[in-house]
């Protein structure tokens, strides 16, 4: 499935930047289907590109990331609490709902932080 990338630069390098670490988090963490995953991947891309749009949210790309990470680890969180009478059997995923969106949110932003240039780039080897 094509990626939807933004016509704003700044919303393009974050989401091609963080690509792999949200497809990642959805079937790692969260143990989505990669099919499902890509499907849930295309929609928070284009919801951030609409977020991005609006006033009042943040204008670096590290604050427009964090939104981003975070409505990911929310959406896995999610999936599972749709998913009536089915329980997951990985431990890491057991981990991640036990957690919560917000806790593996903050993993996930510490990760891509140690994957950054010193300009805030995110490195390529993710």
């Amino acid at each position: 499935m094509d990626k939807v990338y933004s016509k704003d630069p700044r919303v393009s390098s974050i989401l091609s930047g963080t690509s792999r670490l949200v497809e990642s988090a959805l079937t790692v963490d969260y143990g989505v289907p990669r099919e499902e995953a890509l499907r849930l991947e295309q929609e928070l891309f284009v919801w951030f590109d609409r977020l991005s749009r609006r006033p009042g949210v943040p204008e670096s790309q590290r604050g427009l990331r964090s939104h981003l990470i975070s409505m990911t680890c929310k959406v896995g969180h999610v999936y599972w609490c749709g998913r009536i009478g089915d329980v997951p059997t990985d431990e890491r995923v057991k981990r991640s709902l036990a957690l919560g969106p917000e806790i593996i949110a903050i993993e996930l932003e510490k990760r891509v932080e140690t994957l950054e240039d010193p300009n805030g780039e995110t490195c390529p080897a993710q």
